[in-house]
């Protein structure tokens, strides 16, 4: 009887190690491990192929329209302290030299000094 239960628990461990190698390798390698995926990223900048990675940029984007944002933020305040007219660049708003540039891909925002608008170009991010 006890020669069963050890083997029983032998086995139970090996299946456990088993399913936890699988998730290991889902989480480092992606789904594309084992052909569940036919496209390498679904991201338009082809970045992110695995779950870490996906995350990575995921909060990377978070981080673009946050930094979007406060750039918006600091253009109406340079507006309204200045007669309505939005800054010829955007170093004149002086908030910092992250607040610039993508942080996914570092290129700078565009800017159009005419009415104050600002986007990202980092493919994907268009819609910010």
């Amino acid at each position: 009887m006890k020669r069963f239960q050890r083997a029983n628990s032998l086995i139970a461990m090996l299946i456990t190690t088993a399913i936890i190698l699988v998730l290991v390798v889902v989480l480092f390698k992606g789904s594309n491990a084992f052909g569940l995926q036919s496209k390498a990223s679904t991201r338009p900048d082809g970045k992110g192929t695995t779950v870490l990675g996906q995350v990575r940029y995921d909060a990377k984007d978070t981080v673009c329209q946050s930094n979007l944002g406060q750039v918006r933020s600091a253009i109406m305040i340079y507006e309204s302290s200045n007669d309505d007219h939005p800054p010829d660049n955007l170093q004149e708003l002086k908030i910092g030299n992250d607040f610039y540039r993508c942080p996914l891909g570092g290129e700078p925002y565009a800017y159009d000094p005419l009415t104050g608008a600002v986007h990202c170009v980092h493919p994907g991010h268009e819609k910010y």
